[in-house]
C-alpha cells in the first residue's frame, strides 16, 4: 500500500527489527504493537499520528477491513508488513516522504501577539462544557488545572529570570499532584485526563523547550505513567512521546499558526484538534489553554 507520510518519531520506535501484532482496529484506522511500542496507521483524510504513518482514505478502509486485533505483523527495517486473515498488507515506511512530529518552541519569554485572540478563539469553544473530565462540582478537577495553570506561570517567570525558590517548588508539588489524579481518569482508548496531560505537554513544550523547569512535568509524567500500567496502552503511548517532544499534527498546525501570527487560521486550526475523538480533542485542548493562561 502506498505511504502518504510517516513520522520521525514512529521511524525512531521501530528501530531495525521487529515483530509483533495487531492490537486495535477501528473505522478507519489501526494500530499495530511491535516489540512493546504502538505503531499507528490512518487515513490521510485524518491528522498523522506521531506514532505512524498515514495511507489514502481509500486505502486505509480496505485494509481495516482485512484485518483484526490479534493479526501477526512485523517489521523487516523497510516495510511493515501485517498478515491479515483476509489479505497480506504491506506498508513500505522506509521510503515514503517523512515529516518530523517534534514541537516548534516559540520562546515564550518574548511573547506571543497572540494572546488576545487565542483566548478569545479559545473561549468560544466553551471546552468546560465539551471535555469528558469530570468538571461541574469536581473541586479536584478544578484544583488540577489550576495547578497546571499556575506551574505554567512559574515556567515564565524561570524564563524572564523572575521566579521565587519557594513558589516554584510549591507549584511543582501541585503540578506533581495534578498528574497524579488526571493519569488514566476517565474512559475511552484515550482516557480524558491523560488527553488533558498531552494538550498540556504540548502547549508548555512549544512556550518553553527544554527549559529545566518545564522538564519536571515531562519527568513527572513519566514517572507516573510509562510502564506502570496505570492507563491504557495508547495513551502510555502518547504521553510517551509528548515526553520525548513529539505530537500529532494537528497540535503541530496549530502550534505553527500561533508561531507565526496567523489569525485568521485560529479557528480552522482549533477545530482541527476539536473534532479527534468523542471528547479527546476539547480534553487535549482544555489542557492546552492551561498552558497559556500565564499569557492571557
Amino acid at each position: 500500500m502506498n505511504v502518504s507520510s510517516v513520522s520521525d518519531y514512529a521511524l525512531k520506535l521501530l528501530g531495525e527489527r521487529a515483530q509483533g501484532s495487531v492490537h486495535s482496529v477501528f473505522a478507519t484506522s489501526f494500530n499495530v504493537e511491535l516489540a512493546g511500542e504502538l505503531i499507528h496507521i490512518g487515513s490521510e483524510d485524518a491528522p498523522l499520528s506521531c506514532l505512524g504513518a498515514t495511507v489514502a482514505a481509500g486505502e486505509a478502509s480496505l485494509a481495516v477491513r482485512a484485518i483484526e486485533a490479534g493479526d501477526p505483523a512485523e517489521w523487516d527495517g523497510r516495510s511493515l508488513v501485517v498478515r491479515g486473515r483476509a489479505r497480506t498488507l504491506a506498508f513500505d515506511l522506509a521510503h515514503a516522504p517523512r515529516r518530523s512530529m517534534r514541537v516548534p518552541h516559540a520562546l515564550a519569554a518574548e511573547g506571543m501577539g497572540l494572546d488576545a485572540e487565542l483566548y478569545r478563539a479559545l473561549d468560544s469553544l466553551h471546552l468546560a462544557e465539551r471535555i469528558g473530565l469530570p468538571w461541574e462540582g469536581e473541586e479536584r478537577s478544578h484544583t488540577a488545572l489550576m495547578s497546571l495553570a499556575r506551574f505554567s506561570s512559574m515556567c515564565l517567570a524561570h524564563a524572564l529570570g523572575y521566579e521565587n525558590p519557594v513558589r516554584v517548588e510549591a507549584a511543582s508539588r501541585a503540578m506533581s499532584g495534578a498528574v497524579g489524579y488526571l493519569v488514566g481518569r476517565g474512559l475511552g482508548l484515550t482516557p480524558s485526563g491523560d488527553d488533558v496531560l498531552c494538550g498540556f505537554g504540548c502547549g508548555l513544550r512549544f512556550l518553553y523547550g527544554v527549559d529545566p523547569l518545564a522538564q519536571r512535568f515531562f519527568d513527572d509524567v513519566a514517572a507516573a505513567v510509562l510502564g506502570r500500567g496505570k492507563t491504557t496502552a495508547v495513551s502510555e503511548a502518547y504521553l510517551a512521546a509528548i515526553c520525548e517532544g513529539y505530537a500529532n499534527a494537528d497540535y503541530l498546525e496549530l502550534c505553527e499558526t500561533l508561531r507565526s501570527h496567523e489569525v485568521a487560521m485560529l479557528p480552522t486550526r482549533l477545530s482541527r484538534v476539536l473534532e479527534v475523538g468523542h471528547t479527546s480533542g476539547a480534553d487535549g485542548l482544555f489542557g492546552f489553554a492551561a498552558a497559556f493562561c500565564c499569557l492571557m
